[in-house]
């Protein structure tokens, strides 16, 4: 297993048992305390954000392991 940098949105809404919306606008929106959504301009009407999503702040809050989010990330087909 290699070392965790991120969880993709894909993986942590699996995990959470939620849609990819619903962890996109807790982080935007500040609800979600284990990641961060960035805007490239805010102003805009339709605004892209990237996300981060923090492997430890997301296993402290969820409870699940590494190993959890690898075998996720998997059986999604999602990139770590």
């Amino acid at each position: 297993m290699t070392e965790l940098k991120k969880v993709p949105v894909k993986v942590a809404a699996a995990i959470l048992g939620k849609s990819e919306m619903f962890v996109r606008c807790g982080l935007r929106y500040g609800r979600l305390n284990f990641g961060s959504a960035v805007s490239s301009n805010p102003n805009k009407r339709h605004a892209t954000y990237s996300y981060h999503i923090s492997p430890k702040l997301f296993m402290e809050y969820t409870g699940c392991t590494a190993e959890d989010i690898f075998k996720t990330a998997k059986s999604l087909g999602a990139e770590l």
